[in-house]
């Protein structure tokens, strides 16, 4: 019901997802279909979407000014949350288990892969080759993973996510701000 809705008014949210493969790792992983990207020499990445069904649609990297295509793979994408200070919630990008998640989700975990989901506004149904507009764009870096009977779920940090990864908190020295008071009698002149 909620399809035909959103297919009569002619708007809907869907994803494309990116996962990054860092330049380290070059060996092949069977039956996944890795791209080299024009704008990241020695990467490599895999490029999905979950909206149009069974089709390859075109993402216009605004940034880069390149066509990217994307392969239909039906995933879920939990979202971010971030408070006032600062600690962001982790999120999880959930496949169906099958041989192409099985395949490379444990490669992402152990070689490091980042994740790009950008959460867009589809105005065009009918048309997977017309860029849907930008909503959001969340990076990631996968940190593990979690197999049940059905699904592949890769969890996602931040990669602004100080308060989770315990990334050191700076402390004010004179070096870093200029000179700092010692007292606690301070005036405004």
């Amino acid at each position: 019901m909620t399809e035909e809705i959103s297919r009569e008014s002619g708007l809907a949210l869907g994803h494309f997802l990116t996962l990054l493969r860092p330049p380290a790792y070059t060996s092949t992983i069977d039956d996944v279909p890795l791209v080299t990207p024009i704008n990241l020499p020695g990467w490599t990445e895999l490029r999905f979407q979950n909206f149009w069904i069974n089709e390859t649609a075109r993402w216009r990297d605004p940034e880069a000014g390149i066509d990217q295509d994307h392969l239909f793979l039906p995933f879920g994408f939990s979202g971010i949350s971030v408070n006032r200070s600062g600690d962001n919630v982790d999120t999880q990008v959930v496949f169906p288990k099958n041989t192409l998640s099985m395949a490379f989700s444990d490669a992402a975990v152990r070689e490091g892969w980042t994740v790009v989901v950008r959460v867009v506004w589809v105005k065009n149904l009918t048309d997977s080759q017309t860029t849907p507009d930008l909503l959001h764009r969340y990076e990631g870096q996968v940190s593990k993973a979690t197999w049940e009977d059905t699904t592949i779920a890769l969890t996602c940090n931040s990669i602004l996510d100080a308060v989770e990864a315990n990334v050191p908190a700076r402390s004010l020295q004179q070096l870093l701000v200029g000179n700092v008071p010692f007292t606690g009698q301070l005036s405004l002149k």
